[in-house]
């Protein structure tokens, strides 16, 4: 089952490094980096084989996180 797991942004920065500026990783570190210019408490986050940023999910919206990527995982 998927699980919401925090991406600790020194992982984040060696994926993006790893895989390139174009990396899915490499956009999820820039659109990190920007919310935090703006002042917002974010993260980055790993569902399954999806990388999100936002604040930290409750119960409830973490529920809706892990649906769509256990469904992806069962195809």
């Amino acid at each position: 089952m998927a699980e919401v797991v925090l991406l600790p942004d020194q992982e984040l920065e060696e994926l993006a490094r790893e895989n390139g500026a174009g990396s899915v990783e490499a956009m999820v570190l820039a659109k990190l980096r920007c919310m935090r210019a703006k002042d917002r408490q974010v993260f980055a986050f790993q569902v399954g084989d999806y990388l999100m940023v936002g604040s930290p999910p409750d119960a409830t919206s973490e529920a809706r996180l892990i649906k769509p990527a256990a469904e992806d995982a069962e195809q």
